[in-house]
């Protein structure tokens, strides 16, 4: 079925529509208190890799939205079934349940589309019992995202834990974990938490008392959209409205620290944006920190329009590539592997890699504790990145994904969309993606010789939404790099493969 979606809120600002989608927060209580986290499959295209509660989005199975009360009884059905679809946990309902085998069949028809599972358990009797949930919190997906959702969530609390038997596909694993536990993973930077799990279970941490009302005691959980993104203790991402290239509408400033701290690629100059950066970093340095640094991964304008008030408001260097110098003066030039060191809670190393491809004065930056990259232009999560020369060259773009793919990080922030945990996969389909167009490049030419307007519209077939000048400069960058190759060879007017 077709995902069903509500419009923006007044005064959100653009976004793409908010699809409905609901989670549970099941707590036991026996023998001890844990609560049940799934951990997202590296290749899932929202929050890969991150560990969250069950739950996904409204099917018109879950029933009608129109009111408060129908709504919020739609979205508690959706949880239920999402958490039994997810992890075969059959929870909150009247009545005899059915034994283990009818429910594991119920649950191989559900996900085969052979059976929905509402009109199938109310068929053997079995009902809501809606006194067991309380509602937890809405959180809204933040603006920079593709896909965004109005995820309401709720608790229930249970005796006994059942195990999760999470089937590999969207998850790749569950289980119940004691929130301390769950806590010193995170602070130790061993997972990832979506925000609303991070926050959930620093308060069930403090006791099971007022939970419900705990639990949606933060502006966040009331359906407003979170101004930034907290991956690990003292790395924060936080996206910021620019003069940027659709489908992006934000780039991704970083704060990395809790103490000292340096600030990565702020942007915009918009001071009612910046605001949401400037948050954040005094948070990370209200112990009497500092801003150690500005760095700009590359000279690109929405990457460094911030950075002259940023360096202004903080009395902070600003660094970079010396390329980045004729958009911004540099207090720094920086260099491959120069070494950023920073001291406080949570101490964090963050390494310079020069990275060319999208351009020549492109940085990445690796935070080595927690094995966090900040790619900057070499990864948009959102799409694929516009190489155009002469800056961007794609032979020096493939190279430095291969490179970075060998640091083995563990979480990503790309220049523009959400962050990702699944590096490895992201990375691997990137670089497939690209090697996908240079065969359809060579395979387009086996016919014969082409002009470069036919060969684009070819190659392109598969994209016609793409813009066609941004194609056309993105097939001179692939051209250039199969030349260089000894693949193909140019004359005036025409391209042919080079044998």
């Amino acid at each position: 079925m077709p995902p069903q979606s509500i419009p923006e809120a007044k005064g959100a600002g653009a976004g793409p529509p908010l699809r409905l989608a609901a989670s549970l927060i099941l707590i036991s209580l026996e023998p001890m208190l844990r609560v049940l986290w799934v951990h997202r499959s590296e290749a899932n295209p929202f929050l890969g890799g991150f560990h969250s509660f069950p739950g996904g989005r409204m099917s018109p199975e879950d029933g009608p939205t129109d009111g408060e009360d129908a709504l919020e009884l739609a979205m508690l059905r959706c949880a239920v079934r999402e958490t039994f679809e997810e992890t075969g946990i059959f929870v909150g309902v009247q009545g005899p349940k059915p034994d283990r085998a009818a429910q594991r069949a119920l649950r191989e028809q559900v996900l085969n589309g052979n059976a929905e599972f509402w009109p199938s358990i109310e068929r053997i009797g079995l009902s809501l019992d809606r006194s067991a949930f309380r509602m937890s919190g809405r959180w809204v997906t933040p603006h920079f995202s593709r896909a965004r959702f109005d995820t309401m969530f709720f608790v229930a609390e249970l005796g006994q834990a059942e195990a999760p038997d999470v089937w590999p596909g969207e998850l790749s694993s569950g289980e119940w974990i004691e929130p301390d536990r769950a806590l010193k993973l995170w602070e130790e930077d061993r997972v990832t938490l979506a925000m609303p799990t991070l926050y959930a279970i620093r308060v069930i941490a403090e006791g099971t008392h007022d939970l419900s009302a705990r639990l949606r005691a933060v502006p966040e959980a009331n359906a407003v959209p979170s101004r930034h993104v907290i991956l690990h203790p003292g790395i924060v991402m936080v996206p910021l409205r620019t003069e940027t290239l659709a489908p992006a509408t934000h780039t991704n400033a970083a704060v990395i620290g809790d103490g000292e701290v340096v600030v990565i690629d702020p942007g915009t100059a918009d001071p009612s944006e910046l605001k949401s950066l400037y948050e954040v970093v005094d948070a990370a340095t209200a112990g009497g920190g500092k801003v150690a640094a500005v760095l700009l991964t590359h000279r690109h304008k929405d990457h460094v329009s911030g950075a002259d008030a940023v360096r202004g408001r903080y009395d902070a260097p600003v660094w970079g590539h010396p390329l980045v110098s004729d958009r911004v003066p540099l207090d720094r030039e920086l260099k491959e592997g120069d070494m950023v060191e920073l001291t406080g809670p949570h101490p964090r190393r963050v390494l310079a890699l020069h990275t060319p491809g999208h351009s020549r004065s492109h940085l990445a930056f690796f935070e080595e504790r927690s094995r966090t990259l900040c790619a900057g232009d070499l990864v948009s999560t959102l799409g694929t990145v516009v190489v155009d020369p002469p800056d961007g060259n794609m032979g020096d773009y493939m190279r430095s994904l291969e490179r970075i793919k060998q640091l083995k990080a563990t979480v990503l922030i790309p220049g523009h969309g959400p962050p990702s945990r699944g590096v490895d996969h992201l990375l691997a389909a990137l670089l497939e993606h690209r090697r996908m167009r240079e065969s359809r490049i060579l395979k387009s030419l086996e016919a014969g010789p082409m002009t470069e307007e036919l060969l684009r519209e070819e190659v392109y077939r598969d994209t016609p939404g793409a813009p066609p000048a941004l194609a056309a400069r993105t097939l001179e960058a692939h051209l250039e790099r199969l030349v260089e190759e000894g693949r193909i060879r140019r004359e005036p007017g025409r391209v042919m493969l080079a044998t």
